[in-house]
């Protein structure tokens, strides 16, 4: 009995037995006695016809190349004893054994491999025979059943892979999307030895072999993710295992980062801009400036503009209310939507752009870029046909702000009008004026403010009459002002109070008509509020009654 059961081990015991003895040859073959990091190689994932994963506006092979180039300048530029070669620098289409290639052939120290990720879940669906929900699935070219996903908004945060010694569960998705451009190469079923990169038996088969490099690799890719963490803000979602071809197959330490999340709007805007790329470049460049210096066994101190770049905010998740995205019957009911023309047949494709739009417009929102926040909201409430509760409430948010935004620009706009055209009025203009009115209606100017404005005249006791006039009020202020700088350009200035507000008029008239061509200048000159005020005595009245005591003069 004891017997069959060795028997039965002997094949498992065999392999592990082949698998030691491969790793220690593996190792002493391949960990170089020269610790120098003379050469590094910066691989910009994807480019040419493979995309990579896209976001709403940018695209993976875009922002990767960006940020390896930067990467790339920043080490030529501050570290001279390093060789930095690019397995692409354009927007071209390079092979992944390619890629690992003109690493070894190049017999570089280091492979860093930058990409950026993507989320997504299974689009949901009502059974017809139950009514319940299920995710939706389809027979692939194999005949293999697959799932059905559309992009998922929520995820974010950056990750960093090594080759790993076993699949980590829950990451084989990220080796199978990095190792699907195989299936873009010609010949490739040769090429790669029938490696098929949607099979996780050839994972099985990849991770039986490990390479002397892995915990060179997790060291730099641990001190990659700290930088991004403590630099850059980034979610840390720490550094992982996984069989991807292009770390396994290169002969030198080597990591694979994924530097955030096109399919979440908030990381896409930041890894889409200038800063955010110049930022995980950055990041990137002192995690490889202290691996370098860790290997050759340097300890030195930065004190340089990099190291002293100002750290970030930490990321904050944009909150997306997904809705369910529910289409259709079962897998065969594409064929029957297709004869279709009502519009359930873009359901899931309106859910999937409504949760796209809402989560870019809140990140408008949040930044105080209300024009192009309102215009992603409006988009996403046609999809409801207007009558989307979250983004009206938002609409309604928005115009309040817009309009007082409005309300303060108008305002300043005025105030700097009246600061330009208006002239400077001499203060004995002023006084001359009203000695003039004073001595036509026989009334005697006792005294006027030395100040820039004139106060209210005082009426002699021997007046004949008393007087009424008539003022264009043009402008009110919680504070006495300086007149000739405030309004330079307005003529016969004069102030009173009312309350505690200081309230300023233009001109002196006997009659309501020739108050009212007064007006009518001040009105052309940009004070569009202005109106005709009486006075009596140099005390508000009523205007109506004004007009009446006035009538025939």
């Amino acid at each position: 009995m004891k017997f069959k059961y060795i028997i039965k081990l002997l094949p498992a015991l065999l392999i592990l037995i082949v698998q030691l003895m491969g790793f220690v040859i593996f190792s002493s073959f391949y960990i170089p006695k020269d610790r120098k990091v003379k050469v590094v190689v910066i691989d910009a994932g994807h480019g040419g016809k493979d995309p990579g994963c896209n976001g709403v506006t940018h695209k993976e092979k875009e922002v990767a190349l960006a940020v390896a180039l930067k990467l790339g300048k920043l080490i030529e530029e501050n570290i001279k004893d390093v060789k930095v070669i690019y397995t692409r620098k354009t927007d071209v289409f390079v092979e992944l054994e390619d890629r690992a290639k003109i690493a070894n052939d190049n017999n570089a120290d280091l492979f860093i491999s930058i990409h950026c990720n993507a989320a997504g879940k299974p689009v949901m669906v009502k059974d017809k025979k139950t009514g319940k929900l299920r995710a939706k699935i389809f027979k692939n070219s194999k005949g293999k059943l697959v799932v059905v996903e559309t992009t998922n908004p929520v995820p974010y945060g950056s990750e960093t892979y090594v080759m790993g010694l076993k699949n980590e569960e829950g990451k084989m998705k990220v080796a199978q999307r990095e190792n699907s451009v195989i299936l873009m190469e010609d010949n490739y079923e040769s090429k790669y030895q029938g490696f098929d990169p949607n099979s996780e038996e050839s994972y099985i088969i990849m991770s039986n072999y490990t390479s002397g490099y892995v915990i060179q690799s997790a060291g730099l890719a641990l001190k990659i993710q700290d930088e991004y963490s403590k630099r850059a803000g980034r979610v840390d979602k720490g550094v992982h295992r996984q069989s991807i071809w292009v770390l396994w197959r290169t002969s030198m330490p080597s990591v694979l980062t994924e530097i955030g999340y096109l399919t979440n709007p908030q990381e896409e805007q930041f890894l889409g801009s200038e800063k955010g790329q110049e930022y995980m470049a950055s990041c990137l460049f002192r995690s490889f400036r202290k691996y370098k210096d860790e290997q050759e066994g340097i300890k030195k101190e930065y004190d340089d503009a990099i190291e002293k770049q100002k750290n970030l905010d930490k990321e904050i998740q944009v909150a997306v209310k997904e809705t369910d995205n529910i289409e259709g019957d079962d897998e065969n009911s594409d064929k029957n939507d297709s004869a279709k023309t009502d519009t359930k047949i873009t359901t899931a494709e309106n859910a999937k752009k409504y949760i796209e739009l809402v989560a870019v417009a809140d990140v408008f929102l949040k930044n105080k870029n209300y024009p192009d926040a309102k215009l992603l909201y409006e988009k996403a409430s046609k999809i409801r046909n207007d009558t989307d509760a979250y983004c009206n409430k938002k609409l309604i948010e928005i115009a309040a702000v817009l309009k007082k935004e409005e309300e303060d620009k108008r305002k300043k706009e005025e105030d700097a009008e009246k600061l330009k055209e208006n002239k400077i009025v001499d203060k004995n203009d002023i006084i001359k004026g009203y000695k003039e009115k004073a001595k036509k209606d026989t009334i005697k100017v006792i005294a006027v403010n030395t100040t820039t404005t004139v106060n209210t005249p005082t009426i002699t006791a021997n007046s004949k009459i008393q007087a009424i006039e008539f003022k264009v009020q043009f402008a009110s202020n919680d504070k006495e002002v300086d007149t000739k700088t405030k309004y330079p350009n307005v003529k016969e200035v004069w102030f009173y109070k009312g309350g505690a507000v200081y309230k300023y008029t233009s001109g002196n008239f006997s009659s309501f008509d020739e108050a009212t061509k007064h007006q009518a200048k001040l009105k052309d000159e940009g004070y569009k509020d202005c109106f005709v005020a009486a006075f009596k005595n140099g005390i508000r009245m009523d205007i109506i009654e004004a007009k009446k005591i006035t009538a025939g003069k």
